[in-house]
């Protein structure tokens, strides 16, 4: 099993040796010697080390997470303020372990308050989404695991990013977690406004109403429409658990469903 270090031990070992260097000298000397530490801060944000294995080093590119929401009661990060543990995938490897927040507002996965070193500061990492294209929240009654998806994944039927994949079958569920932002005596205030989609022959569409959800399934409906009546489902009211269980029986009726 991967053995998850600390995100800042590669940078904290570089910055020693740089403090360590040199002899007593002047003023300049030592300014010169904070100025290496700030330039090494600097490049830690282009090039994070999260883990070793062997002699084998993994990286992920990120830049500094700003808090542009401080001041905000209503936070964009997904179930702000409740536990959680993560896991990413990049360039083909699993690390799990961490601690992962998720911007819905500005769709950013974020490694969040990673301690710099020295004690008085924390940092805020934006992973970049060509180096993470898929990660997984883990919370005491919900696992969201989330992919990004291209233009070339959705035929441009859907915006670009990240979604969690709620179910995946011949008919694939996903939820875009999203808020949206209105002012309130002059603050910016972050309001979860969540859209759904589910994906069948004719495409991605975007899951509303009731009877429109039937619709959606064309000569399915009555089949999707039999499922709810047998559990007393309300198309308009409908939880993800509910979706899910629609929608596997619904393919399991109709053809054998490919696993997740």
């Amino acid at each position: 099993m991967t053995r998850i270090t600390s995100l800042l031990l590669f940078c904290c070992c570089t910055l020693t040796l740089i403090a360590q260097q040199g002899t007593p000298g002047g003023t300049d000397r030592e300014s010169g010697r904070f100025a290496l530490i700030e330039a090494a801060q600097r490049e830690l944000l282009d090039s994070i080390y999260i883990a070793v294995t062997g002699n084998e080093h993994a990286y992920i590119n990120g830049d500094e997470y700003f808090l542009y929401h401080f001041r905000a009661k209503n936070k964009p990060l997904l179930y702000y303020g409740e536990d959680r543990t993560s896991e990413i995938v990049v360039g083909g490897r699993r690390f799990s372990g961490l601690v992962l927040q998720y911007d819905t507002f500005t769709d950013e996965v974020i490694f969040s308050e990673i301690d710099n070193g020295f004690g008085n500061s924390r940092y805020n990492i934006s992973i970049k989404p060509d180096h993470s294209g898929s990660f997984a929240l883990f919370f005491r009654t919900d696992t969201l695991r989330f992919r990004y998806l291209s233009a070339a994944d959705t035929g441009q039927e859907i915006p670009e990013g990240f979604y969690e994949i709620a179910y995946e079958g011949p008919t694939r569920y996903i939820i875009r977690h999203r808020s949206v932002v209105h002012q309130r005596n002059g603050i910016d205030e972050y309001f979860y406004s969540p859209v759904s989609y589910i994906r069948t022959p004719d495409g991605y569409r975007k899951i509303t109403s009731g009877r429109k959800f039937l619709q959606l399934f064309g000569d399915g409906a009555a089949e999707i429409k039999r499922i709810a009546d047998q559990r007393r489902i309300k198309p308009g009211k409908v939880t993800k658990r509910q979706m899910k269980y629609m929608l596997q029986t619904y393919d399991s009726r109709r053809g054998t469903i490919r696993g997740l």
